[in-house]
């Protein structure tokens, strides 16, 4: 079933033609810039595209620009799944997967101390369930959510295009919760608690 999910939603986002995605990545990551967590001095998490995922490159400017702190994930360990997050250091290589990460890895930090963290996603639910691309990566660095009962930590958004929003039962428990989303109609939050 997720599978199945995954290949349709990854074939709308790839419909688009480059002017088009390029757009509607800007207008997605516009929204994110209004966000309290985009400030300078903060730590933000961002993401480097992979296969169309909607394109942080407008995001990354204006975070420069205002002196946001910028993080990127970088796969440390296939076998079990984990993930760390890397200061951006300007230069980047090719990672696992192809995926784009620092040349160098400097400063990591654990996903609990980011003002805010933008994933990626191959699609979300109505009330915030992220379906992405199968490997429990961002499951895993962020199960910390799911067990606090005070503490709210970091913002969690995730940047997509409106086409990948689905109703398709998809979740499992282990699946990640954003607080909002942002895509080229603006920021959408969720309500937490809903099931």
């Amino acid at each position: 079933m997720k599978a199945a999910l995954r290949k349709t939603l990854r074939g709308e986002r790839r419909a688009f033609r480059a002017a088009e995605h390029a757009h509607r990545s800007r207008l997605a990551a516009s929204a994110i810039t209004h966000l309290a967590g985009f400030r300078a001095g903060a730590r933000v998490a961002v993401y480097l595209p992979f296969d169309r995922e909607a394109n942080t490159a407008a995001l990354i400017v204006a975070a420069q620009r205002r002196g946001v702190r910028l993080y990127l994930p970088v796969v440390v360990d296939l076998r079990h799944r984990r993930l760390q997050f890397h200061a951006v250091t300007g230069r980047t290589r090719r990672g696992i997967f192809g995926i784009s990460i620092p040349h160098r890895r400097l400063d990591c930090v654990a996903p609990r101390w980011f003002d805010l963290i933008v994933v990626p996603l191959v699609g979300v639910d109505g009330v915030g369930r992220r379906l992405g691309m199968g490997g429990g990566f961002y499951d895993r660095a962020l199960a910390f959510r799911r067990s606090r009962t005070h503490w709210r930590g970091p913002l969690l958004v995730g940047l997509a295009f409106d086409c990948q929003r689905t109703e398709a039962p998809f979740a499992d428990s282990w699946d990640v919760r954003l607080d909002a989303l942002a895509t080229e109609s603006g920021l959408e939050y969720f309500k937490q608690g809903t099931p």
